[in-house]
């Protein structure tokens, strides 16, 4: 299995790059984001997904370990394939999709091509859980922006409350509170 890819950039697609790597030119889809941001000739890393039939072996790629894992979670999703998922990862950056699924807000997806109003709900409710609390990073929730690693904020998500809950409860809690049990029990008392 390729995990990674790293080389120079020879061709820009329609959708897609060519890294060649060892003499040998491997084409890689990207999302719009990272297709924009790499300059042919230039080099460039990518964190690999493989899509093996029976008829082909497709290679998708992202300049970010979390887009891949989003990427892998969209795919998990009944209805949603490859191409899709694709179309979803470049509708807007991992960040904001994960904001978007996490806090339910599905306008995001209406002009993804190959997602309906149906496959898009499919999204947010198998996904809702799962995304948001990767531990990398902070996700902007309802206009609040929290650490998604944030004990208090996973906290507040595994008793069930609501991510746009969780987040304006945990940035309530004074910036010098940091003992993890006292942020909890201060995120408790805000909700």
């Amino acid at each position: 299995m390729i995990a990674t890819i790293e080389g120079m950039v020879s061709e820009k697609l329609s959708g897609s790059v060519v890294v060649e790597l060892g003499g040998i030119g491997y084409e890689v889809v990207v999302p719009v984001s990272d297709w924009g941001s790499v300059a042919q000739g230039g080099s460039a890393k990518f964190y690999i997904y493989e899509h093996i039939r029976e008829d082909s072996h497709q290679l998708f790629g992202f300049s970010a370990r979390a887009d891949k894992e989003l990427f892998i979670l969209l795919l998990s999703v009944n209805g949603v394939g490859p191409k899709v998922a694709m179309q979803v990862m470049s509708a807007a950056s991992g960040d904001r999709l994960r904001s978007a699924i996490a806090s339910g807000d599905s306008s995001l997806f209406k002009n993804v091509s190959g997602v309906g109003k149906k496959t898009a709900e499919r999204i947010m409710i198998e996904l809702k859980n799962k995304v948001g609390v990767s531990g990398e990073g902070a996700i902007e929730i309802a206009g609040v922006e929290v650490a998604s690693g944030d004990p208090a904020y996973q906290a507040l998500i595994g008793l069930g409350y609501k991510p746009a809950q969780a987040a304006t409860a945990v940035a309530a809690i004074p910036a010098d509170i940091t003992n993890e049990q006292e942020r909890v029990k201060l995120a408790l008392k805000n909700i």
